[in-house]
């Protein structure tokens, strides 16, 4: 063999050889939790919060870990209910995916079922912020799932990669970090390089940042939640073919409104959008009470857990105080100690939670609970009356700077 051919034959065995070490040691490192051949305390059994794929590697914990119990939404329930937080009904995974609406739940579902996963119970997080539309906007196509080759490149990317690679260094070196961006095995986000940001800034910036985003996004949102001429949305669409079905696999399915800071719902109130949100519960009861129209087996239940209560208003530290919060991160992201709470009114537990926090929502007490919301915001802003000035505050200048 002459030298040319002893090159190109070294060169192929180094490059087969190269392949084969990196996917072999991301293979064993595993930092997505998708090959689970080796998990040990110290090395990797820490894994980095995934920045890509995040859907497929969590649809990939769930069926490996096959659980009873399912948990959807967006952001609000992938930071703020931990799966590993209290016993439940059987194993639970965390399946909410930040930024996504309920499409991306359903899509979730169609999948799940598809692969012969069958859920005992749903809790849904809807996100009333996502039903908001203008009413004469042209309609959403409805989203159809990738297939063929689209649904097998991530399993290559996250073996064979420059990223792969790096997100199995990265998994080493957390191992003894208590502020790195993890997932737990049951795909939950605990936060913890918030917790550095917080330890050493306070919460205050969270708070301030997120009540600026809000002002900004509320004032120019959409001031309704259907078509025009139509009664229904892409949204609303989704929502009920996911409730459909689940009904008729005989899930139970809790539906929750999420539980907002008070600072947030103050927002509501000084952007003119509370008359929207309180439309939007009635039309969820409407939507709950169609599916047990068309499926007399149906078990679905929805509980409001927004409001003004003792946890929704908790107070906001001030700038330069380093105390932390008990129950949010800001506005609208709740912690686990809160989502703890929510489960306890939702599935029950030794703990009872706060009277008023979690109603069952029903046409009957549709208006009992809309005077014990309003009983709280007045308890809520004689002990913080500076968070609703803040809030009046913040939108006055926003309006100004626009006119």
């Amino acid at each position: 063999m002459d030298d040319f051919g002893r090159f190109i034959k070294w060169m192929a065995t180094a490059l087969v050889a190269g392949i084969v070490l990196v996917c072999g040691f991301v293979t064993v490192v595993d930092p997505y939790r998708l090959h689970r051949l080796v998990e040990r305390d110290g090395f990797n059994a820490i894994k980095p919060r995934p920045t890509r794929y995040l859907s497929e590697i969590k649809m990939a914990g769930a069926r490996a870990t096959q659980p009873k119990l399912f948990l959807m939404g967006n952001s609000r329930i992938d930071v703020g209910i931990d799966p590993d937080a209290r016993p439940l009904a059987g194993p639970t995974y965390n399946l909410a995916l930040p930024g996504t609406g309920v499409a991306a739940s359903r899509q979730q579902w169609m999948r799940l079922t598809t692969d012969g996963v069958r859920p005992v119970t749903l809790l849904l997080g809807v996100e009333f912020f996502d039903f908001l539309t203008d009413p004469v906007a042209a309609d959403v196509p409805d989203q159809i799932l990738p297939g063929g080759l689209a649904r097998l490149r991530w399993k290559i990317d996250t073996v064979f990669s420059l990223d792969a690679l790096l997100d199995a260094a990265r998994t080493l070196l957390i191992q003894r970090d208590p502020y790195a961006a993890t997932m737990s095995a049951r795909g939950f986000n605990p936060l913890g390089d918030y917790l550095r940001a917080a330890r050493d800034d306070g919460y205050h910036g969270f708070f301030q940042q997120r009540a600026m985003e809000n002002a900004r996004r509320f004032a120019t949102a959409p001031r309704g939640i259907v078509l025009a001429g139509s009664d229904t949305s892409s949204d609303w669409r989704e929502l009920g073919r996911l409730l459909d079905a689940a009904a008729g696999q005989g899930t139970a399915v809790e539906l929750v409104i999420y539980p907002y800071h008070a600072q947030l719902m103050a927002m509501l109130e000084q952007t003119g959008l509370w008359p929207v949100f309180e439309e939007w519960k009635l039309r969820l009861l409407r939507e709950v009470a169609r599916v047990h129209q068309t499926h007399a087996q149906a078990r679905i239940t929805l509980s409001d857990f927004s409001g003004y209560g003792s946890l929704q208003c908790e107070h906001i530290p001030a700038r330069g105080d380093l105390t932390a919060t008990t129950w949010y991160w800001e506005s609208g992201h709740f912690k686990a100690a809160l989502g703890d709470v929510m489960l306890t009114r939702i599935f029950g537990g030794a703990d009872p939670a706060p009277p008023g926090f979690g109603v069952r929502l029903d046409d009957a007490g549709w208006q009992a609970n809309r005077e014990r919301i309003a009983r709280e915001r007045r308890a809520c802003a004689a002990s913080e009356p500076a968070m609703f000035r803040d809030a009046a505050a913040m939108v006055a200048e926003l309006r100004a700077r626009r006119r």
